[in-house]
């Protein structure tokens, strides 16, 4: 609760971020806000994909009807992470297959009981086919052990990875929001050159806690800070 509340005290008291829009729509995945934070809602043919599942049961309903969508008809969940605003929606996705990486088991377990349980453990370097669309799954531990980074058709969700500033920079989380504050730096400031290697193309990175900024030239720019 308390890393709940420092999250919220950033992302509603701090002008410096990047606005979320709620509904907003990054390349085929949209934003479904819930107060500080959001999750990311992919359909594409028989699957409908959240990356993440938001904080409050009640607004990820809400936020799944806005698009025509019952959570009942949610197929999957590509988990980021398990801190409780990311985690807090399993419970209503019991039909859903929980997707993420075993070091993180332990947050999800914390935060969202039996619901939290992954049903399918994914890997660095995976690639998982939803219909038309590729994920690519990246591995990126700091903010904690399991952290995910995913890249699907040009999007970059980068959950609590980094966050965008009003300016459009490309920052880590602040220090006392992660577990490994250094090792998130350090993966942040890479990240850019893993995804150039991969031969990935970037229209849009986007976090949780806050709006999305364009192209790769701002994680570019953070790696040569």
């Amino acid at each position: 609760m308390r890393l709940i509340l420092s999250l919220a005290l950033i992302a509603t008291g701090c002008a410096d971020i990047t606005p979320i829009e709620d509904g907003k729509r990054y390349g085929p995945v949209v934003t479904l806000q819930d107060w500080f934070t959001s999750c990311f809602l992919l359909e594409s043919g028989d699957a409908v994909v959240l990356f993440d599942s938001c904080w409050r049961e009640g607004t990820l309903k809400s936020a799944l009807a806005s698009q025509g969508r019952g959570p009942e008809e949610v197929t999957h969940v590509l988990m980021t992470h398990g801190h409780a605003d990311h985690a807090g929606g399993l419970g209503l996705l019991s039909q859903a297959k929980v997707m993420g990486r075993v070091p993180e088991q332990g947050n999800l377990t914390e935060h969202a009981g039996d619901a939290g349980a992954i049903d399918e453990a994914i890997e660095e370097g995976q690639v998982l086919a939803f219909g038309d669309h590729e994920v690519h799954v990246i591995a990126a531990p700091g903010h904690t052990p399991g952290t995910t980074v995913y890249w699907v058709d040009g999007v970059v969700i980068l959950g609590d990875a980094a966050i965008a500033t009003g300016a459009g920079a490309i920052e880590p989380a602040p220090e006392d929001r992660s577990e490994d504050p250094a090792a998130a730096e350090s993966v942040l400031k890479g990240l850019a050159a893993r995804l150039e290697a991969l031969e990935l193309r970037v229209d849009w990175l986007v976090p949780a806690h806050s709006g999305g900024v364009e192209g790769l030239a701002p994680l570019r720019d953070f790696a040569q800070e």
